[in-house]
């Protein structure tokens, strides 16, 4: 009966929301497949010439998988590449259940995680719309890297991170976490040993690819300090970077009440609080040195959001929750199909897109604000106070 409830329930729910969100979503057209195009090249031809352009070659090893699938089993393509994001997406919602569950001691909790990742901005729809992206397995590599992490199993973390580099840069964000973390809990002396072997490893799994694989073109934003500076200085990519944070932490403000915070402290332990900020930390660093679809990198916020959300909701009414749920449902047009048959619907449909502002920009600023406010009125209204807990050590 445990076995059922810990891990046959909650696979069979991970299932059933993919293919949920999945029959709400249409798909990608050869007009849309923007940087798919490369990933679509390197299943079909591999290392070609013109398809070595960075940072999608170094992306390699899911179109790699995929065009492997076709090759031994007739799949096509299409279908290769959309077994593997139902794989990645159902073990990301898996993985988000277990680790919930974990830190928050509660089922109820570990359920919310999952549905809040499950109809969050690009987690899920996006990927399922364009099978073709690199970020399908990457969400659950993540997952598992900080299971290990919060298990202080170093090596195999270590390990996992080399091979999961090869599928997405975000992947390294919980070896980091992992090691700002114990710096902080344990000085500089005790970990200096690990932080070395960290280092190196990470030259190995992002700096040998970049060594020896030829580019022929870079289309990569930020090469330098001084891209950087002048991504910086562009307002309208940070009033946009501001929305996309605000819009992906949705379900956590609607739960949040500065009384809460206390609590969550108190059920989470020193280290694992500290590894999911500086989780937060690294990955906001990685959407602003990054390129222009900062909406789709805000997606690596929901290991943190999901726990979050797990622990503000552990004494919530259920009515409540649905609430809140609904209202991020209908934020993130999770019921809408991709309106592909026009550009400019199509660029706007969530917002937030490199230095694009528009009236549509207002219009989500305005939506995320109003579904922010009016969620947390209605979940906290004569609600009773929360109970601290203590932490959950794992």
């Amino acid at each position: 009966m445990q076995i059922l409830k810990k891990y046959v329930l909650p696979l069979v729910s991970s299932i059933t929301l993919v293919l949920l969100v999945d029959m709400l979503t249409n798909g990608v057209t050869e007009k849309y497949l923007f940087d798919s195009n490369f990933y679509l090249g390197i299943a079909e031809r591999g290392f070609e010439t013109k398809l070595l352009v960075a940072p999608f070659i170094y992306r390699y090893a899911t179109p790699l998988m995929a065009g492997s699938l076709h090759q031994f089993t007739g799949l096509s393509l299409y279908k290769s590449f959309k077994l593997i994001t139902y794989i990645g997406l159902i073990g990301e919602l898996f993985g988000i259940f277990l680790i919930v569950h974990n830190l928050a001691r509660s089922q109820k909790s570990a359920y919310v995680g999952m549905v809040v990742v499950a109809f969050s901005m690009y987690n899920m729809k996006f990927l399922l719309f364009d099978v073709y992206r690199a970020d399908t397995l990457a969400y659950a590599i993540i997952l598992l890297c900080t299971w290990l992490a919060l298990k202080r199993r170093f090596i195999p973390l270590l390990f996992v991170t080399i091979l999961g580099l090869q599928v997405r840069e975000f992947v390294a964000v919980p070896l980091l976490a992992s090691l700002a973390t114990r710096l902080q809990h344990e000085g500089i002396r005790k970990s200096l040993r690990d932080t070395v072997i960290a280092l190196l490893g990470l030259f190995i799994a992002v700096g040998l690819p970049r060594m020896f694989i030829p580019i022929v073109a870079n289309e990569q934003d930020v090469q330098g300090i001084g891209q950087l500076l002048y991504s910086l200085s562009l307002w309208k990519r940070d009033v946009n970077l501001v929305y996309v944070c605000f819009a992906y932490f949705l379900p956590f403000l609607i739960f949040f009440r500065s009384s809460k915070r206390q609590a969550m402290q108190h059920m989470l332990s020193a280290e694992q609080l500290h590894y999911l900020l500086y989780y937060i930390g690294f990955v906001f660093l990685l959407i602003i040195v990054g390129g222009t679809d900062m909406e789709r990198f805000a997606s690596y916020f929901f290991l943190p959001m999901a726990v979050f959300v797990g622990l503000l909701v552990r004494n919530q009414p259920v009515t409540r929750i649905m609430i809140a749920i609904f209202l991020q449902f209908i934020f993130n047009r999770i019921w809408l199909l991709f309106p592909i048959w026009d550009y400019g619907l199509f660029a706007n449909f969530y917002g937030g897109w490199s230095v694009v502002i528009n009236t549509s920009t207002l219009w989500r600023y305005l939506e995320v604000f109003a579904y922010a406010v009016i969620g947390n009125i209605i979940v906290h209204f004569n609600h009773s106070k929360w109970e601290i807990q203590k932490p959950a050590m794992m």
